[in-house]
């Protein structure tokens, strides 16, 4: 199939929309929103106001899902209001996985110190069936203190700290407790699945997780959702490319009882989706033994979602239940109240 859109100023894409449906009231604002976010980044956003498609010309496979017309009552204020709250939000889960990270990084350092100042050098220090696993170029271990090097060459240019080390004990590695803090996040989980049983049995229950195979998944997790928002991509209406399934046994009390399972929202794809995110994030912050009051920041700006659009059926289109896999009622439980 050939690719047939051509380029438009902002100002025919905006008599598009118009011609569509969206209503514009005030235009000059609405040129100078899409010079600011975007055409097709708005697109994310304008997307839940487009009217389905009938049944019989919906394709799955090319995921068409709906018609290029919008649904009566929509505004571009509308598209405005959910790109700002898009942004808001992100910040806010931006402020609790910085959190988060310095505690994994200080959990992690910890582990491992008590064995070694350098057992993230040393196999019999690490679980050895795991680093004798083979990756792309050898095995995992190998790969892994290729990922060292590079993190400990790159940060002795900008960090005193670590060029310091380098110097002075050229001979000697890098200790994990300075080592942590030059990897870059993505690379934490490289090192937690290394780790021995016990040493990240210790990590996990430090954030409330009983198990180190959940705990790493959601450190991976975490990861992507860091790199969304940190990158500025959106959050409202997506999809993680990772899903988390839990157990009841796998985490400590009740506070994640709740999305056990797939049937906790009406979102589809229910664990792929924000909120599953977002109270992993709340759930370990308030497991630490440092505590957080993240989760009534977060609590705060979810709220302040109010888009009141019907649909054809006369269900609100824009919503956190829908769009973001919120649980009906999710405000009054107990992750997110006390």
């Amino acid at each position: 199939m050939e690719y047939t859109k051509e380029f438009k100023e902002r100002d025919e894409l905006l008599d598009q929309l118009v011609e569509r449906g969206l209503e514009v009231t005030d235009r000059a604002a609405a040129l100078q929103f899409l010079t600011r976010v975007g055409y097709f980044r708005s697109g994310a956003y304008r997307y839940v106001l487009r009217e389905f498609l009938p049944t019989e010309q919906i394709n799955p496979k090319l995921r068409e899902f709906r018609s290029d017309r919008y649904m009566a009552g929509a505004t571009f204020d509308h598209v405005v209001e959910l790109e700002a709250f898009d942004s808001r939000l992100a910040r806010v889960c931006l402020e609790g996985l910085l959190d988060f990270e310095v505690r994994v990084r200080a959990a992690i350092a910890h582990a491992l110190a008590a064995r070694d100042l350098s057992a993230h050098t040393r196999i019999d220090c690490l679980d050895e069936r795991m680093c004798n696993r083979p990756a792309k170029n050898g095995t995992k271990f190998e790969a892994w203190m290729e990922t060292c090097k590079a993190a400990i060459a790159a940060a002795a240019e900008d960090e005193d700290f670590i060029a310091h080390h380098v110097l002075k004990y050229p001979q000697q590695p890098v200790p994990i407790w300075a080592l942590t803090e030059a990897l870059s996040f993505g690379k934490l989980p490289f090192l937690f699945e290394l780790m021995k049983t016990e040493d990240a049995r210790e990590v996990a229950r430090a954030f409330g997780f009983e198990h180190p195979r959940p705990f790493g998944a959601v450190l991976r997790m975490m990861v992507d959702l860091r790199n969304t928002c940190a990158h500025g991509s959106r959050l409202f209406n997506r999809a993680f490319k990772r899903s988390l399934s839990l157990k009841r046994h796998e985490t400590k009390g009740e506070l994640l009882d709740h999305v056990v399972g797939q049937d906790f929202t009406a979102s589809p794809k229910p664990q792929q989706r924000l909120y599953i995110y977002a109270a992993a994030l709340a759930f370990m912050l308030r497991s630490h033994v440092a505590g957080s009051n993240w989760h009534r920041t977060f609590k705060t700006q979810t709220k302040k979602l109010d888009i009141k659009l019907p649909g054809a059926t006369g269900v609100t289109v824009v919503s956190r239940e829908a769009n973001m896999g919120f649980p009906e009622g999710w405000e009054g439980l107990a992750l997110w109240s006390a």
